[in-house]
């Protein structure tokens, strides 16, 4: 803290303490004894720092807002900070008489620097730039970091000081007072939205809600009960295709569309109408799809057991969700909790059910993980990405994911070959990838060599030449 023999008077006006506001916010020495603040003053800037944001909230959102006076703890915690930060410079400084003042230093250049953010915010969102990211995270990330070395200014004497203190007093604004703010992104207004006024959210929140009920509990027996009992036998002396398509994540819409869209792929283009079983996790459809569960999926692979025949079929699986670095399949619906499916045990399931011939495709992040435990020579395994990488396009309001799309919209609607689909599908895949500069995928397909020649003969059998 500054505290020369120059203009060290107290001056508290207004317009001296707006100047010693804004010579702190942009870097300029401000003595310290000049501030010497009472406790009045540094409650009142608090106030002023509370109201910069709340009357911006209210300006913005008008009357889609409302006062939130329970949030003021969360509104008040730059305060606290500013107290920890001022502590700890001050035990650096040696100046335990300093906190006071580095406490209402900080307050004052917060004050600068939220009026003039928001102030250029308000700007750069008219002018039509708010969807960039970049400029979103500047305008978020950056007003702590110049708060973090205007109070670094102000704390640092202008006599000479060993370099591991100043390199301290640094460090530790920006430890306990910018970091603190970015991560844990407190609310700083007390006008705040009303989220029971917008129409999207309520019905979001209704659907969150809608797996919830009671009537839901009663009604999944039946109708899984319904779903697997419209399965039919497959006929004699031909490749039947048996479908069982699985979205797993109920947070998004995508992975439902996928399935619905596979299905019907799967009627149209392979023959397997009356062979469809779709568990679905969505609180859309709670009340009339079964739900996706490692229990759903064992029930309808062991009835698609009694109903094909075994040497002769195929089984198509396809699952699409969210995955995990630990190579778990994503089985969600709020508030339900479901047993883990890892690779493990979906190859349990499907050996279980006795099922042969098998097609399983995964779309998920980190899928090409359960390819070691379910290939084999009767099993096609393919996967959206890599043990190691991401897929991409779960977006919620996408129709498809990336691969799905590639895959399954275009790649077999000019196939009957699943094997030259995915040969069609992945230059295809890593093109749109590099294109968006996402990492590639890289997905995977291991062909066991018996279930080569059965799919070759399904593909034969559709008048596919490839």
């Amino acid at each position: 803290m500054q505290s020369t023999p120059e203009d060290t008077t107290s001056n508290k006006s207004l317009s001296a303490r707006l100047r010693d506001a804004l010579r702190i916010a942009f870097l300029r020495p401000v003595p310290a004894a000049r501030l010497s603040p009472t406790w009045p003053e540094i409650a009142a800037a608090a106030v002023l720092t509370l109201c910069v944001p709340t009357f911006y909230s209210a300006w913005s959102l008008g009357s889609d807002g409302m006062w939130a006076a329970n949030v003021l703890p969360q509104a008040l915690f730059h305060v606290i900070a500013a107290l920890a930060t001022a502590i700890v410079l001050a035990s650096i400084l040696r100046r335990p008489e300093g906190v006071p003042t580095l406490v209402f230093a900080s307050l004052l250049a917060w004050l600068v620097i939220d009026t003039a953010t928001l102030a250029l915010w308000s700007v750069v969102s008219h002018a039509g730039e708010r969807r960039d990211r970049g400029v979103e995270w500047a305008f978020y990330y950056l007003p702590f970091a110049w708060l973090a070395l205007a109070v670094a200014r102000f704390a640092l004497p202008p006599g000479p000081l060993p370099a591991f203190r100043r390199i301290a007093i640094v460090f530790a604004t920006l430890l306990f007072l910018a970091f603190p703010l970015a991560y844990l992104h407190p609310e700083r207004s007390l006008w705040v939205k009303d989220w029971s006024r917008d129409a999207a959210m309520a019905e979001q929140r209704s659907a969150r809600q809608a797996a919830s009920g009671e009537d839901v509990f009663y009604r999944q027996p039946e109708l899984l009960a319904r779903e697997l009992a419209a399965v039919q036998p497959g006929i004699p002396g031909r490749i039947d295709v048996f479908f069982v398509g699985m979205a797993g994540y109920g947070g998004q819409d995508v992975f439902m569309r996928e399935v619905d869209a596979v299905g019907a792929l799967m009627r149209d283009r392979f023959g397997a109408d009356g062979h469809i079983v779709k568990l679905v996790n969505n609180p859309r459809t709670a009340l009339s799809a079964p739900i996706a569960s490692t229990t759903s999926l064992r029930a309808a692979l062991r009835r698609i057991a009694q109903s094909m025949d075994i040497d002769e079929d195929v089984l198509v699986l396809f699952l699409t969700s969210h995955g995990s670095a630990e190579h778990r399949f994503s089985l969600e619906l709020w508030p339900l909790q479901f047993h883990e499916l890892n690779p493990d045990m979906l190859r349990r399931i499907l050996d279980e059910s006795g099922i042969r011939n098998r097609v399983v495709v995964i779309s998920a992040c980190y899928a090409g993980g359960f390819v070691d435990k379910l290939k084999g020579d009767h099993t096609l395994v393919i996967t959206a990405a890599a043990f190691d990488r991401n897929s991409f396009g779960c977006g919620n309001e996408n129709d498809w994911t990336y691969f799905g799309k590639a895959y399954f919209d275009e790649a077999l609607r000019k196939t009957h070959s699943f094997t030259h689909a995915f040969e069609l599908a992945k230059p295809v895949i890593e093109e749109r990838e590099k294109a968006e500069k996402f990492d590639p995928s890289n997905p995977q397909m291991v062909v066991g060599e018996a279930i080569k020649g059965r799919l070759d003969a399904l593909a034969a059998q559709l008048g596919d030449k490839n």
